[in-house]
């Protein structure tokens, strides 16, 4: 499929939808997308992403990338976790960071220690010929009082018998929203790190903190911030500005636009991403942008 087809296609099927956003639920919008996502991918967007991810490892073979912030069907994700898994392989990536969510009464926690039991099983039971396993991290995305901040755990929280600790420790979400100052010193027993998802990004709901917010509260406590979002359509240099490692992601529901932007450290430094996040050594590099003339538009409807 070329650029004008997709474009056509995806174009009805987004002014469809508008015209019921009121009455489809989110999740629903997302199905009825999946389909065509999943095509588009196929045809179109993969081996660009692929070729553009070949092209920067060339030029820096030093590199490790990966994305830092994607869903699955354990939260509100269209894809499974095994899915999701191969496709960032085969993209190129390094490394990825799933991210389900959790929120009282919405997103249990125990979905996403499903997720993280299943990542770790997909990598102990590798079925996919031709690719190496990708890295993965134990992570979620929490709902606080003044918006999303994604929490990333050592590796060693992939291990079934570890997941107790997590459950323990962070079981109060499921009950009530804490604050993100909360939240951030609640990883850091976990050797984690702490990232500020989609900053100044405003729903009815808390969803982006304000970079006001953070510069009084969040300085020297959370460790990265996201200064570039496919999903969410902007590039900043928010971390700079507040001290924080520089992240990119996608914020990808449809296992399509993971890779499209990624974080990146230096693997001469560093040996893995939370080493590299915690001293302030990552960036956030857009890889691909072949979509971003159309992300706009599906905005408004999902």
């Amino acid at each position: 499929m070329n650029r004008r087809s997709f474009l056509k296609s995806f174009a009805g099927l987004s002014l469809a939808m508008a015209g019921a956003q009121l009455a489809i639920p989110t999740v629903a919008k997302c199905k009825m997308i999946a389909p065509a996502t999943d095509l588009v991918g196929k045809t179109f967007l993969d081996q660009r992403i692929k070729n553009d991810i070949s092209r920067l490892k060339k030029e820096k073979p030093y590199l490790r990338i990966g994305e830092t912030h994607c869903h699955s069907l354990f939260s509100d994700g269209t894809y499974s976790v095994d899915k999701i898994m191969a496709r960032a392989a085969r993209l190129g990536l390094d490394f990825l960071v799933i991210t389900e969510h959790v929120q009282p009464r919405m997103y249990p926690l125990e979905r996403t220690l499903e997720s993280i039991k299943e990542r770790a099983r997909c990598c102990r039971e590798w079925s996919h010929p031709g690719l190496e396993p990708i890295d993965v991290y134990p992570a979620f995305e929490v709902s606080t009082l003044q918006g999303h901040l994604i929490l990333v755990t050592d590796q060693a929280y992939l291990k079934p018998g570890n997941l107790r600790d997590l459950r323990t420790q962070f079981s109060p979400l499921d009950h009530k929203m804490i604050s993100m100052e909360d939240i951030a010193k609640m990883v850091q027993p976990f050797g984690g790190i702490s990232i500020i998802a989609h900053p100044e990004k405003n729903r009815a709901y808390p969803f982006g903190v304000s970079i006001d917010f953070a510069k009084q509260h969040l300085t020297g406590l959370v460790d990265g911030i996201e200064d570039i979002s496919t999903g969410h359509g902007y590039e900043e240099n928010y971390s700079e500005e507040l001290g924080m490692a520089s992240i990119g992601s996608s914020d990808d529901h449809f296992n399509l636009i993971i890779g499209t932007t990624v974080t990146g450290y230096d693997s001469r430094k560093h040996n893995n991403l939370l080493s590299a996040v915690k001293a302030r050594d990552t960036q956030a590099i857009k890889v691909n942008d072949s979509l971003d003339d159309i992300l706009g538009m599906a905005r408004l409807v999902l």
